[in-house]
């Protein structure tokens, strides 16, 4: 349901011309043990999963993922570019979210 994500285009990226900044959230926590187990498989991804935050280029794209399920987009091309990032991640991350009705699912925002 990648169209459901509220995407904001933040600003220009420095290094790479014609292409942008985007914030966006899962709305729901991410469980970083699975999610460092997933950017493993991922050359020159970082991953702490005491800080809960990980760094990985995903396709064209430059990802930062927060425990919180915020993310961070670099270098997508639009609003569209950045939603079809969404989904994929979202797809790619799949049995890496903390359970609904968890005790650590609410995310305070």
């Amino acid at each position: 349901m990648p169209s459901g994500f509220q995407i904001v285009i933040t600003r220009p990226c420095v290094d790479t011309p014609g292409r942008f900044i985007a914030e966006s959230s899962f709305g729901r926590r991410l469980d970083m043990g699975a999610a460092c187990a997933k950017a493993k498989g991922i050359p020159g991804a970082k991953c702490s999963e005491s800080l809960g935050v990980a760094k990985l280029d995903y396709g064209d794209w430059t990802v930062i993922l927060y425990r919180s399920g915020r993310v961070d987009l670099r270098k997508v091309r639009d609003e569209a570019d950045a939603r079809k990032a969404m989904g994929e991640l979202e797809r790619w991350l799949e049995g890496a979210f903390v359970p609904e009705g968890s005790a650590y699912q609410r995310v305070d925002t």
